[in-house]
């Protein structure tokens, strides 16, 4: 299978598992329309760049200027709203849900469990599951080999296999 079609399988999968995490943990969520507060810019594989493109182009999404506003926290941001929303990128589809990763900063690997500061706020304590998180290594892992396997066929393999493209270059034409 193509690395774009895989791209948007696992687009799919993540979907699936942020709705079902969302409706697993309900009120505690707080993440709603509107709530812009993890809104950033950033930049994304090469593989998701192109599969968004691609899903915005196919969408009739206009693609101009106008439409990345740099003065934005994101600049996809309109008026509280993401305007590329339905091609969001993976970190904007797990953002905020409660995220097993691999931590490294001290210098040793120890599993620890994140989500955003504006959920679980009313839980006193909070006990998670394998059921009740996303594990975001799997994810990052997935990505990465769809990636690889989407620059395989370049001519600057190496050199590209930790390019990221800032997402602001969806704007440009």
């Amino acid at each position: 299978m193509h690395p774009i079609h895989r791209y948007f399988k696992l687009l799919e999968q993540i979907d699936a598992d942020a709705e079902r995490l969302t409706a697993l943990h309900g009120e505690a969520i707080a993440c709603r329309q509107g709530c812009t507060s993890c809104c950033v810019n950033l930049s994304v594989f090469p593989v998701e760049f192109h599969a968004i493109r691609r899903a915005m182009e196919q969408a009739g999404t206009e693609l101009s200027p106008d439409m990345f506003d740099p003065s934005a926290p994101c600049g996809f941001l309109h008026e509280g709203l993401c305007r590329i929303y339905p091609f969001r990128p993976i970190i904007c589809r797990t953002h905020g849900l409660p995220i097993l990763f691999l931590d490294d900063s001290s210098g040793d690997y120890a599993w620890e469990v994140s989500f955003c500061e504006h959920n679980f706020t009313d839980c006193e304590s909070i006990e998670f599951s394998n059921e009740s998180l996303l594990n975001l290594e799997d994810i990052n892992e997935s990505l990465s080999r769809i990636n690889r396997d989407f620059l395989a066929g370049t001519t600057r393999q190496k050199e590209d296999a930790l390019l990221r493209i800032p997402l602001r270059e969806l704007s440009k034409k």
